[in-house]
């Protein structure tokens, strides 16, 4: 994960295609002219969907999808880029697709599918290998780039067949309109009543009522495969105007839309929270937006070996200069005991409000209000589906991991002490954030061994689930235990995925830092599909990753589905003194590891793009500012900045592209997703990456 080249893709420079929500309530005369334009424009796109689902219901031993569209995105005098959309209304989970369809144009990259044949102007076009199921209520969409002439001209004859995955036949939906779509829009979000999945889902300006403005925004993303779906089909057509309509004036009052949140046995939105961000963000835990995650994971505690070789001990906390074993003389554990490894408070006064680390092991009570830990337990009072997990390492403070989990004593006395620390602190669970079983973190060289860390990982992670146990049958409470899992192939072939899957709740996969600037050229940080040519990083991408998880490698079998957590950054990655290359966007092209302004690190927080002025958002859309140019990667599906005067470029992700990412959560009906972190989000109105994963989450 940390070397490779990215590869150089031709980009198309274009704003972000529109993304809204809206809803209308207005006189008798401007509804029926408003239904009857919308009727004239779209006849094809809404009967045709009525006549789709018809078949659909009454095509028992057929199975079938209705309401195909191809929507274009973009256009220019020799071709363009487009998305085909069809959704699974059968009412049963499906595999084995087929998308036919005849059209003048010149695909030259297409994803999410596989070109199987093209005789004249017919397209056949089959699922990838990591698409072919598609659970009941499901999307699929397939996205190309063309050539065409003349332009603007839509594909014909759209069918779409496929299999139902307990059996049977296969059926066809029929071909439907389309529609150009597109423009400049993005950002789903939350606006004054709290989020899309609230109580103001029509609100598509975020202004507090539903209105004219509203509508505007609704038509002009009609058609398919836009996040100002306010039904939920995968459409914006009838439905949503329907919708709109019958919530036209103020927003409700309700502040929260809570009710909409799911249970940790549904689905998981698992937010991580740095200690640190009291001070270097000023982010206290009253910041975090408990009304939108339903898991927040503490970072960091640190695991403290007693007796860790000599080498191994380097400073881990800069501030103040301290190594493993100035923490180790502060181990937390049980009264009277003398433990071989446990678990450290990193940061005693942002953790419990200790003046010293001393104090942290006798204060009574255990930690003083206005504490981080004080704050959690508030939280949960007031959002009773909300967990607090101590996450327990990271990439700073993994290396005494390795020597616990080499022995059988140490393994004992971690899981004492890590459970010591969740019931005295009242956490619901811990997070191991091991970086790397086999090597591969920070200031491990020669610490690490492949051959047999993973299998001692296993006995690790067994103790601590043993230890939970005992202590939920002392007092009655549930506990939780978890991973934070590696992406890299290399990396993951080091761990037993679904023997990890047996012992804890369940993995949160990193599916991040593909790219950064360790790499001496450009990339980027969490693409769909990988586009870097090196055949190394064949892998290094979301479908590549959870395509390991999912289906197994290396004799292993897959890991069931919910029981992975797919995890999106909330940051970018940069790299200084990067020339514009022979497409002027800077992809692919070397340079050096840049700096977040401001920060000292090299993450670059999602809302640091907008605050510092590089990346702009008004009325919905999304352009680079103060010389950057915001760039969309068709195939990757996520954007990047590049400015060839400051000769700097910048991965991230924004609502566009976690909007992808949560599509492919609910597709694959992963068990939830996850973030780093939550002091990197925006509070802007309709640009938060948060609201984005609210709205999107689907139950199972």
């Amino acid at each position: 994960m940390e070397d490779g080249r990215a590869g150089v893709t031709p980009e198309l420079g274009q704003g972000t295609p529109h993304r809204w929500f809206g809803p209308v309530k207005t006189s008798r005369t401007l509804m029926r002219a408003v239904i009857l334009r919308l009727l004239y424009i779209k006849e094809s796109f809404v009967m045709k969907n009525i006549f789709g689902m018809i078949a659909c219901a009454v095509a028992i031993s057929a199975p079938c999808f209705a309401g195909a569209t191809f929507t274009f995105t973009g256009q220019w005098t020799t071709g363009g880029q487009g998305n085909f959309i069809a959704t699974n209304d059968s009412g049963q989970a499906m595999q084995n697709w087929v998308l036919e369809f005849d059209w003048n144009a010149d695909i030259t990259s297409l994803w999410n599918g596989v070109i199987q044949s093209k005789v004249g102007n017919h397209y056949t076009v089959v699922n990838a290998a990591w698409n072919g199921t598609v659970a009941a209520g499901a999307s699929i969409e397939v996205g190309c780039v063309f050539n065409q002439s003349p332009p603007g001209v839509l594909p014909t004859g759209m069918t779409f067949t496929t299999t139902a995955s307990g059996g049977g036949g296969t059926g066809g939906g029929g071909e439907t309109g389309g529609g150009t779509g597109g423009g400049t829009g993005g950002g789903t979000g939350g606006g004054t009543g709290g989020g899309a999945t609230g109580t103001c889902i029509a609100d598509a300006d975020r202004d507090g009522n539903v209105n004219g403005s509203d509508l505007g925004l609704l038509l002009s993303a009609w058609g398919p495969g836009s996040v100002r779906d306010i039904t939920g089909d995968g459409n914006v057509d009838g439905a949503d105007l329907a919708a709109m309509l019958s919530a036209w004036g103020a927003c409700p009052t309700d502040s929260t839309g809570y009710d909409k949140m799911p249970t940790v046995e549904q689905r998981k939105i698992v937010g991580y929270y740095p200690n640190w961000g009291i001070y270097q963000k000023n982010f206290p835990v009253t910041s975090v937006r408990a009304d939108r995650i339903n898991v927040i994971n503490y970072a960091f505690l640190i695991p403290l070996d007693r007796t860790m070789p000599s080498a191994w001990n380097v400073i881990v906390s800069s501030y103040r200069g301290w190594r493993y074993s100035d923490y180790a003389n502060y181990l937390q554990q049980p009264a009277g005991t003398t433990l071989s490894a446990g678990v450290g408070l990193f940061d005693e006064w942002a953790d419990v409000k200790a003046n010293t680390a001393s104090e942290a092991l006798t204060m009574s009570p255990a930690f003083r209000e206005g504490s981080n830990f004080a704050q959690l337990r508030d939280l949960k009072q007031t959002h009773s589906k909300l967990r607090t997990m101590a996450s327990i390492g990271g990439w700073t403070l993994s290396s005494p991991f390795f020597s616990i989990a080499r022995s059988a004593q140490k393994r004992a006395d971690f899981a004492k002490s890590a459970v010591y620390v969740v019931a005295k602190y009242g956490f619901d669970g811990i997070d191991i954030d091991w970086e790397y079983p086999g090597g591969g973190g920070l200031s491990q060289a020669g610490i690490g061994d492949p051959a047999t860390d993973g299998s001692n990982y296993l006995l690790l992670l067994q103790a601590l689930r043993d230890e939970l146990n005992r202590q939920s049958a002392i007092d009655g409470r549930t506990y939780y235990l978890t991973i934070a899992a590696p992406a890299g192939d290399t990396k993951i072939a080091d761990i037993n995925p679904p023997a990890i899957a047996a012992i804890c709740d369940w993995i949160n996969v990193m599916a991040y830092d593909y790219h950064g600037g360790w790499d001496s050229y450009t990339g980027l940080n969490s693409p769909m599909v990988n586009i870097d040519p090196n055949p190394s990083a064949a892998k290094w991408s979301v479908t590549g990753t959870m395509d390991i998880y999912l289906n197994g490698s290396n004799g292993n079998p897959g890991v069931a589905p919910s029981k992975l957590v797919l995890g999106m950054p909330f940051y970018g990655r940069g790299w200084n003194s990067v020339q514009p290359g022979p497409n002027g966007n800077g992809l692919g092209q070397p340079g050096t590891e840049a700096v977040s302004p401001g920060l000292g690190e090299t993450e670059f927080p999602y809302n640091s793009l907008i605050s510092s002025g590089i990346l702009s958002f008004s009325n919905g859309s999304f352009v680079g500012a103060a010389g950057y140019t915001r760039y969309w990667n068709a195939e990757a599906q996520v954007p990047y900045l590049y400015s060839p005067s400051a000769q700097r470029f910048i991965s991230y992700d924004d609502p566009e592209s976690t909007q992808v990412k949560m599509n492919f959560a609910n597709q694959k009906a992963l068990g939830g997703v996850m973030f780093w972190e939550l002091s990197e989000d925006t509070a802007l109105p309709g640009a938060s990456l948060l609201d984005t994963i609210f709205q999107g989450m689907k139950l199972p």
